[in-house]
């Protein structure tokens, strides 16, 4: 059995130094996709070794990944937990890429041509939002030790990022609304649909939702959302904050209890009988189950045949609370305070786009507008 490299990316040149402890894993690696694995190796077990190599942060080994544990070691205090990953995933691959190369062969302009032929390779074939996520790591990695003078010039500068692609972003108009929320049976769940479909609330804000997070002496939810940001929501309509009161009369929830709570289930031995339903109140329902639940409730409401859990992202919800005020006030500083955006430009370019026949409208008005003028 062989295959056409040492890595799951394809490449098929392995680290040159292989004094270092990584370096020699890769080698072996590489021997083993290059010719016939021994009895008992399969290729799922050279594939595990990779994984263990990026668990135990291996690219260290190699001098530029000292570079890149320093750089990271300066961003520990400045990133959350899910940003740090992501930086780390990008540099690490950078180091592997060029595992033989030192920080001082990236002086531009050959260094420029370095960056772009990683890029190229990784996510050249990906979405541009990936692509440019990755060009700003790397950007941001240069920049801290271009500024050490740890070198002359940054190789960056010159790094065109990719053009973004027009993104078609759908809605949910005002009977769909009604009838994703009226039609699920459980209290708990029209609450949550009302926090996506109403106050544009994210999949993971949701998901860290407890019940001492509501004010119901101020009429306003504390929301945790990305970035470990905070910020509070006002929920004005007086019936939300009567059917969360029932619902936690109901449940007697206690402050720190999730109100989308983890749920599992157990089968029922009496026959014909429904399975055991468990809630586990202090635990957040996972990202699966999350999701889940969302096509559950689509539907429940007729928006997508039993069965399908795709094609309806719960983003669709956020934009559809967005475009509502929007349609009703056209005060785009509202739906940015909705939608705790910290640029207005996020705004207006991505989630609150006036869609051909909002257009129409508008155009409709300004003509009848001159002709009464004139």
């Amino acid at each position: 059995m062989t295959c056409a490299g040492a890595y799951p990316d394809g490449r098929k040149d392995g680290p040159r130094d292989a004094q270092t402890p990584g370096a020699q894993a890769h080698d072996h690696q590489r021997a083993a996709c290059t010719t016939r694995l021994p009895a008992g190796i399969t290729r799922a077990d050279v594939a595990r070794l990779y994984r263990e190599l990026m668990r135990d942060k291996s690219y260290q080994d190699y001098e530029l990944g000292r570079d890149v544990a320093a750089y990271l070691r300066t961003k520990r205090k400045v990133l959350t937990d899910t940003s740090y990953r992501d930086y780390e995933s990008v540099l690490d691959k950078l180091v592997r890429f060029y595992s033989d190369l030192t920080l001082s062969d990236f002086e531009p302009p050959m260094g420029t041509e370095r960056i772009e032929e990683f890029l190229e390779h990784q996510w050249g074939g990906g979405a541009p939002r990936t692509y440019n996520k990755a060009l700003s790591i790397i950007k941001d990695f240069f920049k801290h030790h271009r500024l050490r003078d740890h070198l002359r010039g940054d190789p960056t500068l010159a790094v065109e990022r990719a053009k973004k692609r027009d993104v078609y972003r759908s809605t949910f108009n005002g009977d769909q609304v009604r009838g994703i929320i009226a039609s699920q049976p459980e209290l708990r769940d029209r609450i949550a649909l009302r926090l996506l479909l109403t106050y544009a609330l994210r999949k993971g804000a949701l998901k860290g939702l407890r019940f001492e997070h509501f004010d119901h002496q101020r009429k306003r939810l504390t929301v945790f959302t990305k970035g470990q940001k905070v910020r509070q929501l006002p929920i004005p309509d007086p019936h939300f904050w009567m059917d969360l009161e029932r619902h936690i009369l109901d449940i007697e929830a206690q402050p720190g209890w999730y109100l989308v709570n983890r749920i599992s289930s157990r089968p029922n031995r009496r026959p014909g009988a429904d399975p055991f339903v468990i809630r586990y109140h202090d635990k957040p329902m996972g990202d699966h189950g999350l999701h889940a639940w969302w096509y559950q409730c689509l539907h429940r409401a007729g928006i997508v045949p039993e069965g399908i859990t795709s094609g309806e992202r719960m983003h669709k919800a956020r934009h559809t609370a967005g475009q509502r005020v929007l349609d009703h006030t056209g005060n785009l500083k509202a739906v940015q305070k909705l939608l705790g955006h910290a640029s207005i430009q996020t705004t207006g370019d991505v989630y609150a786009d006036w869609d051909i026949d909002q257009l129409a409208a508008t155009l409709e008005q300004v003509l009848e507008a001159e002709q009464d003028d004139d």
